[in-house]
């Protein structure tokens, strides 16, 4: 029904006048203009019914939402890629622990290797090891004989690695146990629980072992037995190593890996010296002379990097890497590395890449080349061309996962956030659970927090 318009009489006009007059009077005191602000505020509280008063609030906190979820994004990126200190480690119960310091336990005890981040090792009596290296994700560690007990806690990123000889046991967070003995060179592992993988001969790259298995490797006899952890384990026969091979020992071809199904480590020896020349009558690499006592492939075996990188030297580094095998090659690249020499580890293993181009050993190498200019050099540039080439020749290769990892995580170091995230996303692609995967995430975090 349409509304009725009446004129404004006097009286009305008068009131209007009074109104409009007090307003003036409060305008002039700021006290009273005050008050009648908040008094208007409450009438119209008051006639708003409550519960139209709800969406109202309840849309500020949804426009809020955004910027709130944006803040936990950056918080959360800030934390996943800030820089983490090294870890630290004690041997015993006080004495702090020194990277590349031999670690001796008495015979008669066990001796404890405790780490900042929980991880506890225990190396029986008479055993002898060493840290060799160490950072925020972990260590790598070298056992010279005996018994090793490992529990690593598994954390986001932890990187561990455990050397026993010619053999490599890459650890994520896991309970087990390692067994080597020099004279013999037999290894033993137990995995108690986790997951864990070892490379090295007749085992090959990266073999995984299983929660309860146990294998008992020798390189020597070529023989590989699997058996659990609940057996008990007979120990491991001491032997005296040979000087030299045995007369009617047939010499290995120089390129045949060390996987070969007739691969025997003691064998490979150098070129003999009445060698001179093939069959085709090419001249083959001037020969070595060995000094007397080990060579360094039996200190090598036997965990004795710094002594078998000594003899190496004393036999002639550079001719070395110009007549040996792929898998010697890897050997002393391996022995130079973990005996401090990144110099001498890189020349090896480029060697390996010159002088064996296509083979999985060429390939490795240049996985442990990215490891060792990612690590030692800290060039995380020249780290990442290493990587990029393993996975290009070989993107399902045993050491795949890991060198994608460790891609992301070179680019970002080296300041290409373009390049860090295409190799976040695809490594989060193949690998959502990896173990660099949170890195990863972190990566693309800081990248969309840091977008227009």
């Amino acid at each position: 029904m349409a509304r009725e318009r009446y004129p404004m009489g006097q009286s009305e006009r008068s009131l209007t006048n009074l109104g409009q007059q007090v307003a003036t009077l409060q305008d002039r005191h700021p006290a009273a203009r005050l008050e009648r602000t908040q008094g208007r505020a409450r009438l119209l509280e008051a006639t708003i019914p409550r519960t139209s008063r709800r969406p109202r609030s309840l849309a500020v906190g949804l426009a809020l939402l955004p910027a709130a979820a944006l803040l936990v994004i950056v918080l959360m990126a800030s934390v996943a890629t800030r820089p983490r200190a090294s870890l630290r480690f004690s041997v015993g119960m006080t004495e702090p622990g020194a990277v590349g310091a031999w670690i001796a336990a008495p015979k008669a005890a066990e001796l404890p290797i405790r780490f900042s981040d929980g991880s506890e090792l225990h190396l029986a009596p008479g055993g002898r090891a060493r840290v060799t290296a160490i950072d925020a994700h972990g260590a790598e560690i070298a056992v010279e004989r005996g018994t090793l007990d490992l529990s690593i806690v598994h954390l986001d990123r932890a990187r561990w690695t455990v050397w026993a000889g010619p053999f490599q046991v890459h650890v994520i967070g896991t309970r087990f146990e390692i067994r080597w003995d020099p004279a013999t060179e037999q290894v033993s592992v137990g995995l108690r629980e986790g997951a864990i993988t070892i490379s090295g001969p007749v085992v090959g790259d990266e073999r995984a072992v299983r929660a309860g298995e146990r294998l008992t490797i020798s390189p020597a006899q070529n023989t590989l037995e699997v058996g659990t952890v609940d057996e008990s384990a007979a120990p491991v026969p001491t032997a005296v190593v040979p000087t030299e091979p045995p007369k009617d020992a047939v010499p290995p071809i120089p390129d045949a890996p060390s996987t070969s199904p007739t691969a025997r480590v003691t064998v490979a020896e150098s070129p003999r010296p009445h060698a001179r020349a093939n069959a085709s009558g090419s001249s083959v690499p001037p020969p070595v002379v060995a000094p007397a006592g080990p060579g360094w492939r039996a200190l090598s075996l036997e965990a004795k990097y710094k002594d078998a990188l000594a003899a190496a030297e004393l036999e002639g580094f550079d001719v070395i890497c110009e007549g040996a095998s792929a898998s010697d090659l890897r050997a002393l690249g391996d022995a130079a590395r973990l005996g401090g020499s990144a110099a001498r580890a890189s020349q090896a293993f480029t060697s390996l890449r010159s002088r064996f181009p296509g083979s999985p050993e060429a390939a490795a190498a240049a996985f442990i080349l990215g490891r060792i200019a990612q690590d030692q050099r800290k060039d995380h540039a020249g780290a990442a061309g290493w990587f990029v080439l393993y996975l290009q020749e070989q993107p399902g290769g045993a050491f795949a996962a890991e060198a994608a990892g460790r891609l992301v995580e070179a680019e970002d170091k080296r300041g290409d956030l373009a390049g860090a995230r295409r190799a976040a996303e695809r490594y989060l692609a193949a690998y959502p659970s990896g173990v660099h995967a949170a890195y990863a995430r972190g990566v693309l975090a800081r990248g969309a927090s840091s977008a227009p």
